[in-house]
């Protein structure tokens, strides 16, 4: 696997990451939603990121990878 490679597959991660956390909130706001208004309050459902910018979360090691990629290409 080349280095281009395994961004596409890291990219393609963080995707699923957003689906499993939509698939996750329609889960518990149908069956749990006392406990989907409290997941959902703290950005539960958000896999692999999150609304504080200052945190690391896999969103932001993937967008550097692909910045560390772009800066390599000039």
């Amino acid at each position: 696997m080349s280095k281009y490679e395994a961004l596409d597959r890291l990219v393609q991660i963080q995707e699923e990451l957003r689906e499993l956390g939509n698939e996750a909130a329609s889960l518990m706001r149908e069956f749990y939603p006392g406990l989907y208004r409290q997941g959902d309050a703290y950005g539960a459902f958000t896999f692999g990121s999150s609304w504080n910018s200052y945190n690391t979360t896999f969103e932001t090691l993937v967008e550097s990878a692909a910045d560390d990629d772009e800066d390599e290409e000039i």
